[in-house]
């Protein structure tokens, strides 16, 4: 089946839509992250743990302590969490989308907001980065996001109108982030947002040129940057 990515990616439709209609619990990821950060407060894990200077540039901020920490994680003790994740993308990302199959991200991208800090640097669209058009973004909330110290995306394209996805922890927000502009507040909440971000691409907005991501270089195609996924 198709998708419909302009019709379907606006305001009022899916584009910041928190995904309420399944059962949290069955795919709730927060105990992995427990376990790989010692601590039962996973929005104090910056205390003892260390701090960064206001991140400006790419790259940096997914170069920190605690994204070494989670991917060395995932590599050694991830078995389970790729297959819940693979399992959350089955049962509910992808009837979700009233679709039969997708490529997916192979694993979704970790975020940290520390406070007086941001997650990503610079205000951006994902397609500016090199995203294909047609790429649809979730983010899976690790702790609840509020207020400075979660993302800030475009109500539509080119409207400059921002909103803050404001959700509690353990839920799922779809939204546009492939075309929305999308960004970071200095978090003065005292509380640290821990999250993670994924995309799916609907087979028909498969790139027709080379693609590569601009973080971890690998080309945006069955086999590089993702997996196909089938009901």
């Amino acid at each position: 089946m198709s998708f419909n990515f302009t019709e379907e990616m606006v305001k009022g439709k899916k584009h910041m839509e928190i995904l309420n209609n399944y059962d949290n619990n069955k795919y709730d990821f927060r105990p992995f992250a427990i376990e790989c950060f010692k601590t039962g407060k996973l929005d104090m894990v910056h205390e003892n743990n260390p701090s960064y200077e206001v991140f400006k540039e790419f790259g940096p901020d997914v170069q920190t302590w605690y994204h070494e920490k989670f991917y060395n994680y995932l590599k050694t003790n991830g078995g389970e969490m790729q297959e819940r994740y693979d399992n959350l993308i089955k049962d509910i990302i992808l009837p979700y989308l009233n679709l039969k199959e997708a490529l997916v991200q192979k694993f979704p991208s970790f975020r940290i907001q520390l406070p007086g800090n941001k997650a990503v640097a610079k205000m951006h669209n994902d397609h500016t980065l090199g995203h294909p058009v047609g790429e649809i973004n979730f983010s899976y909330s690790f702790t609840d996001m509020y207020d400075t110290n979660t993302i800030y995306i475009e109500e539509m394209p080119r409207s400059k109108i921002f909103k803050p996805m404001n959700m509690k922890a353990n839920n799922n927000i779809c939204f546009n982030a492939n075309l929305c502009m999308h960004y970071n507040e200095i978090n003065e909440t005292g509380k640290s947002r821990m999250s993670m971000d994924y995309r799916i691409l609907p087979l028909e907005y498969l790139p027709k040129k080379d693609l590569y991501s601009h973080s971890t270089k690998q080309k945006f195609v069955e086999g590089g940057y993702y997996n196909l996924i089938k009901l």
